[in-house]
């Protein structure tokens, strides 16, 4: 390759965008980091490192995937590099364990552990980008229309803070969940079983979409005699990852803990927060019942597209149980999908969520962000960091950060209602004429005005 190739490949935006967007989360990894999570990642690591399973010892309170992942990053850390102790207790700290906010910890991970569990989730974003650009190149035939796919992916605000900042897994969420539209899209229906296992087994949203996966089978091999083959290929595919998952635990007799975390949250909610999720929920489950007999009346040669459109719609109904800004990450790939593929006027939903989901989870961490920085630099002071925090979250009068916080889920859940409501704009101007008038205009604004 000579110069001017060089030259030529180097500001090509494909590229461009991968590196600048390596760059920001780069420059945001040893920098800022949230101290809650991750000091249990690495509480989970001195778990397994000691010789325990996940659930021998207190700490770890999800289905093992994500486990079985951290004992992946542990290996790694072991073989590859020794970056030290995982964290130090700093009693300089100790009063950010006093706010009204209880998810802080004045134990703090290293720097260099904090960039350790980053890069694996660093990776996945760029992995899931990449199918993304293919996805929509192979659906569109459009370089173009891919490359401003990668971008809405790799420049996603809650993306990059949940990977960067935050170190939750929820692009290993995405990841999954898209692996598995892919592999039933190209008719591999054993692999998109298993990795709908593990998808589901990571994070349950995308437990809802399996009427969706399964009437998409039906739908798409009816017509030449492979529909009940497909569909039982797609169940022992989503049941031998299962019990390769789950037979650890329920040897161990540990089903029932590791199935903890989804149950027992609710045991102190209060009666609204109850009835927010049992709403919630219902409706949940009435999208992925809807959905999915929209899927199974389908034709075959709207299959495809169908089984994109309505997999969205049903995991982001999912993600209403609960309003947490990382959960949205994982509709963010088919909604790009959708936006950039074929309808842009999504891209409303796509501000509106990410942008929400971003400042709502940035606010409620807020000056908790900087406890690296404080315990094991001198950049940042602790008595800064604490006074920004009692600031924010001491309750008197009011609790800053919390009621920002509550805000922003309220425009996060009106982004994902949205997306919703989007997807039933048909329907809605069928039955409901006023209103789907309504919902088609809100739906085209701007679009029209732009073109």
């Amino acid at each position: 390759m000579n110069v001017s190739s060089v030259s030529s490949f180097l500001k090509k935006p494909v590229f461009l965008i991968v590196t600048s967007a390596l760059l920001i989360r780069l420059i945001l990894m040893p920098l800022l980091t949230y101290d809650y999570d991750i000091y249990h990642w690495g509480l989970i690591i001195s778990n397994i490192d000691s010789g325990n399973n996940l659930y021998n010892l207190d700490g770890y309170y999800y289905t093992p995937v994500w486990g079985y992942l951290l004992g992946f990053v542990s290996t790694i850390q072991q073989f590859l590099v020794n970056i030290g102790p995982t964290g130090i207790r700093f009693t300089e700290l100790l009063g950010i364990e006093n706010l009204e906010y209880p998810y802080h910890t004045a134990t703090i991970t290293s720097i260099a552990f904090n960039i350790c569990m980053k890069i694996p989730l660093v990776l996945c974003d760029f992995a899931v980008g990449y199918l993304i650009y293919w996805l929509i190149k192979d659906r569109t035939g459009s370089s173009k229309k891919a490359t401003y796919g990668l971008a809405f992916w790799l420049f996603c605000p809650i993306v990059i803070y949940m990977s960067g900042i935050q170190a939750m897994f929820d692009t290993f969420a995405a990841l999954f969940l898209l692996l598995t539209v892919i592999m039933f899209y190209k008719d591999r229906c054993f692999i998109g079983g298993v990795l709908f296992a593990m998808a589901v087994l990571l994070k349950f949203f995308p437990a809802f979409c399996i009427f969706v996966l399964l009437a998409y089978v039906v739908a798409k091999h009816r017509g030449h005699g492979l529909a009940k083959r497909k569909f039982l290929e797609s169940v022992l595919g989503m049941m031998t990852m299962s019990a390769i998952l789950m037979l650890p635990l329920i040897l161990n007799g540990q089903l029932g803990i590791a199935f903890s975390f989804v149950f027992g949250r609710t045991g102190d909610a209060g009666f609204l927060t109850m009835m927010f999720l049992v709403v919630n929920a219902a409706i949940a489950l009435l999208c992925a019942v809807f959905f999915g007999y929209k899927m199974f009346r389908s034709s075959a040669n709207n299959a495809d597209e169908s089984m994109f459109l309505y997999v969205l719609f049903t995991v982001a109904a999912a993600t209403l149980i609960s309003i947490t800004p990382q959960y949205v990450i994982v509709i963010m790939p088919l909604l790009i999908l959708l936006m950039v593929g074929s309808d842009k006027s999504y891209l409303k939903c796509w501000v509106i969520i990410s942008v929400s989901a971003f400042f709502g989870a940035f606010i409620l961490n807020n000056y908790s962000l900087f406890a690296a920085l404080a315990g094991y630099t001198t950049f940042v002071s602790p008595d800064w960091l604490i006074s920004g925090m009692q600031f924010l979250e001491s309750g008197t009068p009011i609790n800053l950060a919390s009621d920002l916080a509550f805000v922003s889920a309220v425009v996060q859940y009106a982004g994902i209602l949205l997306l919703i409501i989007f997807g039933l704009s048909e329907i809605i101007n069928e039955k409901v004429p006023k209103l789907g008038r309504i919902v088609v205009r809100i739906k085209k604004w701007r679009v029209d005005n732009e073109a």
